[in-house]
Parts: C-alpha cells; structure tokens; sequence
C-alpha cells in the first residue's frame, strides 16, 4: 500500500497492482483455445465433404461430423474462453429447455429433406407440414449442414465450469478480505484536511 500526499493537502492512499505474464493471461488463453478450436472444427467441415450424401449411413456420418466440428467450437469457449480453470458442469435446465427442442427441431428437418426419400422421412415431413412449417423445411434443404453444425454448438451451452474448490480456510480468508474494503470512495472532512479512501482504504 501507498499514500501520496498531494499540494493541497489531500492525503490518497492505494495498492500496487502486480500484472501477470501476457501469456497467461485470459485474452492470450482464450486466443490460443479459440484458435486451436477453429482449426479443428475447420479439418471436421472438410472431412464431412468426402461423404456421399445420397448414401443413408454416409449421409448421417457427415451430419454427425459436422455437429462435431460445431462443438469442437463450443468447447474451445468453454476451456479457454471463460479461463475459470475449474472443473466442468453440466446444466440440466439448458439441456433439456434449449439442446432437446433444438434437437427435435434439426433432427426432423434433417429426417425429413435427405436428398433420397425414405418411408420415415416422407412421414417426418408429412408431419412438419401439418404444422405449417413444410415451407420452411424445403428453404433449408441447402443448409443442412449448417443445422447439423449449428447442433453441436448448442450441444456445448449445456456445459459450464466452475472455479476451483476453496478450503473453509481460504473462503474466510477472503470473507475477512472483502469486510475490509468497502469499494467506495469516501471523504473525510478534518478541518483543512481532506483524507480520501479509495476501495483500499479502510
């Protein structure tokens, strides 16, 4: 901690910051994972393309693979992007509010516009138009693999970490830590002598 004391009598008081290396710092971390996660989601999109789509088994193959370069992104986010270096959480409301309808929803439109028709995907589609949504599905026929991608992304939101575990010791260490500074700053007025607290000061 320091004090300054400036010409007209105002007394300042502050701690020193110490800075980490820029490699390890969060921006960097995050940099490196998204980068690393771009690459790999890039070699799953080019290995998808040597797939014959017109086979049934080689057409979910690419679909598969596609949702995984999706979430080799998610999963780059989520090990370097949020940097809390805990262990992994999975999120039962997100999964099963958020990833199962968008499951249902990209699931039945890639059933329902494969490029060779099948018995249940005639019936899948049968059902999206029931529900006035057959327009819709026939717009998407170009873009499947974006759904298919866009799957696995949502896959990874389901997932969270969390910072490592503190022992009773260190989370009273930091209660008794936060007690002390207030983050405000205050003034003291003492006859002609302003002290100012800064969210060091106690």
């Amino acid at each position: 901690m320091f004090r300054n004391r400036n010409g007209n009598g105002t007394v300042a008081e502050g701690t020193t910051v110490e800075q980490e290396h820029v490699w390890g710092s969060p921006p960097v971390v995050r940099g490196l994972t998204t980068l690393l996660g771009v690459a790999a989601a890039g070699f799953l999109v080019w290995l998808a393309t040597q797939f014959e789509l017109g086979s049934r088994g080689e057409y979910w193959t690419a679909m598969g693979i596609l949702a995984g370069a999706g979430a080799c992104l998610g999963i780059s986010q989520l090990l370097g992007g949020w940097t809390k270096w805990g262990a992994p959480t999975f999120s039962p409301g997100v999964f099963f509010l958020a990833f199962v309808p968008t499951f249902i929803a990209v699931g039945g439109i890639l059933v329902a516009t494969r490029p060779t028709g099948t018995d249940e995907g005639d019936q899948v589609a049968g059902w999206i138009r029931d529900i006035g949504l057959g327009g819709l599905a026939g717009d998407l026929i170009a873009f499947q693999g974006v759904l298919a991608f866009g799957l696995g992304v949502v896959l990874t939101f389901t997932l969270d970490t969390r910072g490592p575990r503190k022992s009773a010791d260190e989370r009273e260490a930091i209660g008794a830590d936060e007690e002390v500074h207030d983050y405000r700053q205050e003034s003291v007025e003492e006859g002609e002598v302003t002290v100012v607290r800064d969210r060091d000061g106690s």
